[in-house]
C-alpha cells in the first residue's frame, strides 16, 4: 500500500512539473494587461521547447497569435471555448507521443486515480488536432502580394455581397381597421372603389399601403377601400393635408402631374400649317371638323379660357355671350403657374387675366 502511495505522488508530481495552467479574464484579455504575460509564456515555451495549448473563444484566435508572437514562435495549439476566458496550458511536446501503456499503472489503481486527477488522461480521450503554427499564417499571403498586377480582394468582396436587410412586415388589417375607427366610427367599409370610379368631391386618405376614400352620400359619408394604382402627384388630386387629398375630375387616361412635380410644362406652340395633321386632329375634336382661322397671343388670355393642347399646337375655347369661340394659341405660357388649373388630360383652365 505504502509503495502505490510513493508511486501516485511521483506521477502526479511529473504531471505537474510536465505542464503549468494560466487563467486569463476576458477583461484582462480585452483590456490589454495580459499582453505581456502571453508574450512571456510565448517565449518560455519556445525557449523550453514545450507546446502552448490555449482555449478561447474562437473571436479571439487571431488576436491570440499576434499576442503570443511578440514573445516569440512557440508551438501553439488553439481550442474553441465557450467561456470569455483565455486558459493556457504549457505542456510538454513529447506528453503527447508516448504509449498510453506507460501510463497504465496509474489508472489501474483506484486510489492513485482519486489521489492525483491528472489532465493527461483528458488529453489522451481527446488529443489536439495539429499544431497550429503562427509563423506559416502570417507568411501565406505574401506570395499573392508579391504578384504585380492580380487583384483578387474585389472579386472575393463581389462573391459575398452583404445580406439586404428584410423589409418590414405591414399589418394591412391592423391599417385598415385603424381607419375604419377614425373615418368611419368603427363601422366596416362598404367595399373597394376603383380608380376610374373616382368622382369630384371625394377625399382619399392614405395610410403607408393603404388608400382610404370617403365620399358623401346623402346625409352621411360612406367608407370605401381604393382599388388600383393611383399617382397622387395627379393634377386631378389637390393636397388637402397630409396625406389627405381632395379629387378635383375624374381620373382618366395618363394625365398630368400638378405642378409642383413637372418641371417641363411650359408650352411653347405655334399655328400650325394647313396641312398639318394636327391641325386636322384639334379641329376634329374641338371645333367638330370645321376650320379654325383666328389666333390668339399668348398674352391676351384671360380668366375663363380653355385650352387644349396637342402636338406642338393648342386651340383656345373662350366663351362671349351665348357664343363659343375658338382660337390657335400662338405664344408661351407656364402651366405650372397658380392661374392655370388643370382640367383633365391635355386640357387647362386659365383662372386670372393675369397669365403669362
Amino acid at each position: 500500500m505504502l509503495k502505490r502511495l510513493i508511486l501516485a505522488t511521483a506521477l502526479f508530481a511529473a504531471s505537474a512539473s510536465a505542464q503549468q495552467n494560466t487563467d486569463i479574464s476576458g477583461a484582462e484579455f480585452s483590456s490589454g494587461k495580459a499582453d505581456a504575460r502571453l508574450a512571456t509564456l510565448a517565449k518560455q515555451a519556445a525557449a523550453e521547447g514545450k507546446r502552448l495549448v490555449i482555449t478561447a473563444p474562437a473571436d479571439w484566435h487571431k488576436a491570440l497569435s499576434a499576442k503570443l508572437r511578440a514573445g516569440g514562435h512557440a508551438d501553439v495549439v488553439l481550442r474553441d471555448g465557450f467561456y470569455e476566458n483565455v486558459l493556457v496550458r504549457v505542456e510538454d511536446k513529447a506528453e503527447e507521443t508516448k504509449p498510453a501503456l506507460e501510463k497504465a499503472p496509474a489508472r489501474s489503481t483506484p486510489k492513485a486515480v482519486a489521489a492525483a486527477p491528472a489532465p493527461a488522461p483528458a488529453v489522451r480521450e481527446a488529443p489536439p488536432p495539429a499544431p497550429l503554427q503562427s509563423a506559416p499564417v502570417v507568411a501565406a499571403p505574401a506570395p499573392v502580394a508579391a504578384v504585380p498586377n492580380v487583384t483578387p480582394a474585389p472579386a472575393a468582396r463581389m462573391a459575398a455581397p452583404a445580406p439586404k436587410p428584410a423589409a418590414p412586415v405591414v399589418d394591412v388589417d391592423a391599417i385598415r381597421t385603424r381607419l375604419e375607427q377614425s373615418l368611419n366610427s368603427g363601422r366596416s367599409a362598404r367595399g373597394t372603389l376603383a380608380v376610374a370610379a373616382l368622382q369630384s368631391g371625394d377625399t382619399i386618405y392614405v395610410d403607408e399601403p393603404v388608400r382610404a376614400v370617403v365620399r358623401r352620400e346623402g346625409l352621411k359619408p360612406e367608407l370605401y377601400w381604393l382599388d388600383g394604382d393611383l399617382d397622387l402627384r395627379r393634377a386631378e388630386l389637390k393636397v388637402a393635408a397630409d396625406n389627405r387629398y381632395q379629387v378635383m375630375s375624374a381620373i382618366r387616361g395618363d394625365g398630368s402631374l400638378r405642378s409642383e412635380f413637372d418641371t417641363s410644362r411650359v408650352l411653347n406652340v405655334r399655328v400650325p400649317a394647313d396641312a398639318a395633321p394636327v391641325r386636322a386632329a384639334l379641329e376634329r375634336k374641338i371645333n367638330e371638323g370645321r376650320s379654325i382661322a383666328d389666333s390668339l397671343g399668348a398674352d391676351k388670355l384671360r380668366s375663363g379660357d380653355i385650352i387644349y393642347t396637342g402636338d406642338a399646337a393648342a386651340v383656345v375655347v373662350r366663351r362671349e355671350g351665348a357664343d363659343l369661340h375658338r382660337y390657335w394659341l400662338d405664344g408661351s405660357i407656364d402651366l405650372r403657374q397658380s392661374g392655370v388649373q388643370a382640367d383633365g388630360a391635355n386640357k387647362f383652365r386659365i383662372l386670372s387675366d393675369t397669365v403669362r
